[in-house]
């Protein structure tokens, strides 16, 4: 078992660098008056439940109107029902998810290693600015994953110890979830049988599977409404889009890059899962092996996994340095090392369309600067025209390969590809 400083001087270590790493999380925010990254879509979607007295309705208004109201709406109800320009919503609500997401991390992470693993894991999982979805889109992506964190959590303890009461704490935030997010139900269910094989028990298995049930009724009433409007073929669709992302792509989501906080990390993660294996076991490793493989998943939710392992590594390295007496300034470094990174990444991962980008819209259509520009994603829902571009929104229909085939066309007539 690992040896750590007084609990309480641990606390407040971690403490003062989780606020420091909001405020460097809240920077970015306050220093744009748009929001971060993409959104458009979503701001489209709150305003058409609006002007449709809240009920879904068949097609959103974004770009030609041609995409079926198919996403898991609870995002777009959320900002539809704050009052006020959902514009300006999504500058401020995707921080208010990302810091939901960092409590229902270390809640995980304390089920799954311990409270003090979980210390350090906290500030690993907070130092990876992909983690806390702060660009605007992160109003379906950030509450998505804090609401998978917590039934994740809650499905860990169910298997521990397994109560109805237990079932239902996990299945009422994986239904939540799922209307949040198309990519948290493949992850979710494939996590909560990992985290069977590692502790199995019979009464186990079928509370879990109660507690996916009652996620089922959850999400029963939005599904049975688009089924009847569209059928199934939208849902198919979506779900074989999100599932063609490479697994080299989901694995290195967020780096490594020069000074991005997974530097660092990365390092720390493969010393503790070496520890983790000899030690502790394979829950964890297998874990992280299993968010980088499973169809249709996110790559931002095996954040935790390495956080955790990063932490059986920093915990490892902290042993190692005890003798020598260094293992404060090591602390004090490591801190000030992810504080800097996350600060450094933040600011170059999330920007907001310029003002002279916005401004350069309202004269027609603009080409691609760079791979999945939000700017292209941002000009329906500003100017309130089409562009034969734009591809958000679009794997929910059958046009989704020919409007990639363009957006990439357009890509590579100015040099950007």
């Amino acid at each position: 078992m690992f040896r750590w400083p007084a609990a309480g001087r641990t606390r407040l270590a971690y403490l003062a660098a989780l606020l420091l790493l909001a405020a460097v999380r809240l920077a970015p925010i306050v220093a744009a008056n748009f929001p971060l990254g993409d959104g458009g879509l979503l701001t489209v979607m709150a305003r058409d439940l609006r002007a449709n007295g809240f009920a879904l309705p068949a097609f959103t208004s974004y770009n030609d109107g041609s995409i079926p109201f198919v996403y898991p709406p609870l995002g777009a109800y959320i900002l539809a029902l704050i009052p006020g320009d959902p514009i300006q919503t999504e500058r401020w609500l995707p921080l208010l998810y990302s810091l939901i997401a960092a409590g229902a991390a270390w809640l995980l992470a304390a089920e799954l290693a311990g409270r003090r693993i979980a210390a350090v894991a906290l500030l690993a999982f907070v130092s990876m600015p992909v983690t806390w979805a702060i660009e605007g889109g992160g109003v379906t992506r950030g509450l998505g994953f804090a609401l998978l964190l917590f039934a994740l959590w809650r499905a860990a303890v169910l298997l521990r110890s397994p109560t109805v009461r237990n079932a239902a704490l996990a299945g009422v935030p994986f239904g939540l979830a799922l209307l949040s997010h198309p990519s948290v139900g493949p992850t979710g269910v494939a996590s909560a049988i990992l985290f069977l094989a590692f502790r199995p028990s019979w009464r186990g298995a079928l509370l879990l599977t109660a507690g996916a049930g009652l996620a089922a009724l959850i999400v029963l009433p939005w599904l049975l409404t688009v089924l009847s409007v569209h059928g199934p073929g939208p849902l198919l669709l979506g779900i074989g889009a999100h599932a063609q992302q490479p697994a080299l792509v989901r694995l290195l989501t967020f780096g490594p890059s020069w000074l991005g906080p997974l530097d660092p990390i990365l390092p720390a993660s493969i010393i503790g899962a070496a520890v983790a294996i000899r030690r502790e076991g394979w829950l964890v490793p297998a874990w992280l092996a299993l968010l980088v493989v499973v169809p249709g998943g996110d790559g931002r939710f095996a954040a935790l996994a390495w956080a955790i392992l990063a932490g059986y590594g920093a915990a490892f390295t902290f042993e190692a340095l005890r003798s020598i007496q260094a293992e404060r300034w090591a602390a004090v470094m490591g801190v000030a090392v992810l504080l800097v990174a996350s600060w450094i990444a933040s600011y170059q991962l999330f920007q907001p369309v310029s003002a002279d980008t916005r401004a350069a819209m309202l004269s027609g259509p603009i080409t691609p600067t760079e791979e999945d520009d939000p700017a292209v994603e941002w000009y329906p829902a500003l100017t309130g025209r089409a562009s034969p571009i734009v591809y958000f929104g679009y794997e929910w229909t059958t046009t989704w390969g020919e409007r990639l085939g363009a957006y990439e066309r357009a890509l590579r007539a100015c040099g950007c590809s």
